[in-house]
């Protein structure tokens, strides 16, 4: 992974993602801390909405009672049928009685005769004995023996009549003997709760729902007047506990996230009902302050991101794309390209790192033209020191070869070796260091031709050169040192009877030939070849064999001659370019020489 990608990384995993977790985590934290203030403080809220509603049905219990409870309502409920003036003066008592408390709406008095007297404001509908003798909510009055039973708005349509109206209905005991005398059904419209629900909190938002509800989710009062006889449970995402003495929790209501509060109410000792008060405040009611204070740290926390991006992509991204342009100059001088340089970024530090590295760069390159000159003029001299070691021991070979002519009184030989060896010499002085092939060809047939001088039928040559060749480069005195260690290690120092007229003859060949890229000379002999021993020293190295040279058996030595031409062409032509020997016991030896193909 590359700098810029570890930066961007590190980047995204200590700046922006920190950032957006933070942010993540204070939004929860504050919708949390909302959420449970909002909890505690509609607890309260619920808890008060409840006491209020139980001292209104508190107050309805005590005057229902203290009305069925008057000898004058009692004696008629004790007597048979009155006739009707009796009974209209009866019911103008009823209205007298109950009527007067306001939130009082209708009254039904059910003789267990059958006798009915009701009294009620305007459009009231009085309920038929025969109806309520069937309804399984008089079981529950006869049950609960003069305790109330109460009825809210929706939950018994065909007895309220009304969906505003509470109805209550209980059993009218004798006072003095206690025994059952009557049933009464007494209806209410208890107006104080909307004042209830105004004053603890909906006058301060339109949004803000308070909700009566029996245990079976059934919305007996709205305070929006919108959702009674509705079921609460369909209206919110997850069905609500009803029975719990408080619940709070954050949901969906008609859609809406919101948070709904439950609230039992504790009316046991007033009759028989089973309600709770609900409170729905939306979400946004609540944390709309809050929500623009989150909505602004957001647009900050962006801000600073965005701020922090541009800033690692314009400065920390410039520094990077300056550090990559330098890693990948490096990289070049590394392959030996040392015409680099580094252009600077800007005026800080960049500059001097673009400075320092082209200043090194430049140094580097100064010096390592030092050492190439000083390894060309070390070249140099390795090279004449060879050809000086070159020349006397050629020198020495050709005069011991007059000598024994001379010895022989071979005077027309002699001078004839005598001038073969001055166009020898002419040769070797020549002051190039290169010569024509043709002419390095021409120096090997006066040399092999001296050497026959001496050795007679010793052995014979063959040159095969082709005429395109003539002119291609070629160190002087490469091919004769090779043409020397074959003569005299193949067939001089070797048994005469094997060589000669009473042996084998032997036979030297000069072949050129043309490759691609290079000049192939071939330097060829049928002598006894070369011992391993001596072939593997060869491989070794040209340094063991200069040192250990004068140490081996006559029949074990290589000479002089190959290690030098050897070196002579590594040295100037390069590794490439070279000596290679193949040699097998008793066929000879196979000597190869490649040069760069080139033309004079």
């Amino acid at each position: 992974m590359n700098l810029r990608k570890k930066v961007f990384l590190g980047f995204l995993a200590f700046i922006l993602v920190p950032f957006c977790v933070l942010g993540a985590i204070t939004y929860l934290l504050s919708q949390h801390i909302i959420q449970e203030n909002y909890a505690e403080q509609s607890e309260f809220t619920l808890k008060a909405v409840g006491r209020n509603i139980t001292y209104v049905l508190k107050e309805a219990n005590y005057f229902s009672e203290d009305s069925m409870l008057r000898e004058d309502i009692q004696r008629v409920l004790r007597s048979d049928r009155l006739d009707q003036v009796s009974q209209a003066e009866y019911e103008r008592l009823l209205q007298r009685t109950f009527l007067k408390f306001s939130p009082s709406y209708a009254i039904t008095l059910y003789s267990l005769n059958g006798n009915t007297y009701s009294e009620g404001k305007i459009g009231y509908r009085r309920y038929p004995y025969e109806s309520l003798i069937k309804h399984p909510v008089l079981l529950e009055a006869f049950q609960l023996n003069g305790i109330p039973r109460w009825i809210g708005p929706y939950e018994d349509p065909e007895i309220t009549n009304n969906p505003s109206l509470f109805t209550q209905i209980r059993v009218i005991n004798d006072i003095y003997t206690l025994n059952n005398i009557g049933i009464m059904l007494q209806q209410f419209q208890f107006n104080e709760l909307h004042e209830i629900f105004n004053y603890f909190g909906t006058n301060h938002s339109d949004d803000v729902r308070f909700m009566i509800v029996n245990q079976d989710g059934l919305i007996m009062v709205d305070n929006k007047g919108k959702l009674g006889g509705q079921s609460i449970h369909s209206l919110t995402k997850n069905k609500l506990e009803l029975s719990g003495e408080y619940t709070s929790r954050k949901t969906k209501f008609e859609d809406v996230e919101s948070v709904v509060s439950v609230h039992h109410l504790a009316l046991d000792n007033f009759g028989r009902m089973n309600w709770s008060v609900v409170s729905v405040t939306p979400w946004a009611y609540l944390s709309g302050r809050s929500e623009q204070v989150m909505l602004w740290i957001g647009i900050i926390t962006a801000l600073c991101v965005l701020s922090a991006l541009m800033f690692n992509l314009l400065f920390v991204g410039r520094i990077i794309k300056f550090i990559l342009y330098v890693a990948g100059s490096m990289k070049k001088v590394e392959i030996g390209d040392l015409s680099v340089r580094v252009k600077p970024a800007g005026k800080d530090e960049t500059n001097v790192l673009a400075r320092g590295f082209n200043s090194l760069i430049e140094r580097i390159d100064t010096l390592l033209v030092e050492v190439k000159q000083e390894q060309q003029r070390k070249n140099k001299a390795e090279l004449m020191l060879m050809q000086a070691q070159i020349k006397p021991h050629f020198l020495f070979n050709t005069l011991e070869s007059i000598n024994a002519l001379a010895a022989q009184n071979e005077g027309r030989k002699v001078s004839r070796m005598v001038q073969r060896l001055g166009t020898l010499l002419r040769v070797s002085f020549y002051q190039k260091e290169e010569i024509p092939l043709s002419m390095e060809i021409e120096h090997l047939t006066n040399y092999l031709e001296i050497q026959k001088y001496r050795f007679e039928d010793w052995f014979d040559y063959e040159i095969d050169v082709p005429a395109h060749l003539a002119s291609t480069p070629i160190l002087k005195l490469s091919l004769q040192p090779l043409l020397e260690n074959s003569i005299q290690h193949g067939f001089e120092e070797s048994d005469e009877e094997h060589w000669g007229a009473g042996g084998k003859k032997g036979f030297l060949r000069i072949a050129a030939e043309e490759t691609e890229q290079a000049v192939i000379v071939w330097v060829e002999d049928n002598g006894p070849g070369i011992p391993e021993q001596v072939l593997l020293r060869l491989s070794g190295g040209v340094a063991a064999m200069l040192t250990k040279g004068k140490e081996e058996a006559p029949s074990e030595r290589v000479g002089l001659g190959i290690p030098n031409v050897a070196d002579r062409l590594r040295i100037h032509y390069g590794n490439r370019y070279g000596l290679m020997i193949c040699t097998e016991k008793g066929k000879g030896t196979w000597i190869r020489c490649s040069i760069p193909k080139q033309s004079w």
